[in-house]
């Protein structure tokens, strides 16, 4: 394990990876160049960034380390996903690409998340990759159907200003399972990477409260890009950004990733339909 006497200590050269992240999230056309300088920034801090006893200095390796999890997520995302399916009963195929690219993202970050931990000699439950109380997982099996119910009915109406016309049914109910792969993966893919890595391994050094609203803000700004809107973008990152923080607030009350991965998937699973099914 990396040596955490001194993380309350935030320094100062740990900020610039947190402005590289920043600045990924809310300009697209950085974000590659911006995952190679944080990958070498790690490097360096793993070789040369070393403490009074010649050990790793562990605030800066893992600042690092979190924001380049979190910057491979940005560049996975920049490539863009595969163009709908054209017939719409197609959007009941098993190997969607909607869903099957956005399960090969999720083995790659996920892949990168097992690296890094080895890398920092962290451990799995310090990013949440534990189960929570009973309790807790009763919730969210319970909360999941729930939560996806009232986002596949609620969400058209919410998304027309910025997105134009959303229907709101759709006859496909065999769409459920890609769906789910999609919702599921990418569901696992964003949480690790904020509400795991980026949280956890910022909490040491600047606080829980300042890592809760940092991976909150990066979080809202890579939603803001892309061409799908039709209107300001900003509502739809201040919402999910708003997102962002209650699903750090449970993983810190939790000290687990399920509860938030599990809303996650619930609201991810009318995207799928939006996006393929109903091709808007």
């Amino acid at each position: 394990m990396l040596p955490r006497e001194h993380l309350k200590q935030f320094p100062a050269a740990a900020a610039l990876p947190l402005l590289i992240l920043v600045a990924a999230a809310a300009v697209e056309q950085l974000r590659l160049s911006a995952m190679l300088v944080l990958l070498l920034g790690l490097l360096v801090s793993l070789l040369v960034g070393r403490d009074a006893t010649g050990r790793p200095a562990a605030g800066q390796v893992l600042v690092y380390a979190a924001c380049l999890l979190v910057a491979i997520t940005l560049v996975w995302d920049s490539l863009g996903l595969p163009a709908s399916l054209p017939a719409r009963a197609s959007c009941a195929d098993v190997l969607s690409p909607f869903a099957v690219f956005r399960a090969a993202g999720a083995v790659v970050v996920i892949t990168c998340l097992l690296l890094l931990l080895r890398l920092t000699r962290a451990t799995r439950s310090e990013i949440g990759l534990q189960w929570p109380s009973r309790t807790w997982v009763v919730a969210s099996l319970v909360g999941l159907p729930a939560i996806g119910t009232a986002a596949a009915l609620l969400g058209p109406p919410l998304a027309e200003p910025f997105f134009g016309p959303v229907p709101s049914a759709t006859g496909e109910l065999r769409a459920l399972v890609p769906a789910l792969v999609f919702a599921i993966a990418n569901s696992c893919m964003e949480e690790v990477a904020y509400r795991g890595a980026l949280l956890r391994w910022l909490t040491p050094s600047i606080g829980v409260g300042a890592a809760l609203a940092l991976q909150a803000i990066v979080f809202g700004l890579a939603h803001g890009t892309g061409t799908d809107f039709i209107g300001s973008p900003l509502p739809v990152m201040a919402a999910t950004a708003a997102a962002g923080l209650i699903f750090g607030v449970l993983a810190v009350r939790t000290r687990s990733l399920l509860v938030p991965i599990a809303l996650h998937i619930a609201l991810d699973i009318p995207v799928y339909y939006g996006k393929v099914c109903l091709g808007t």
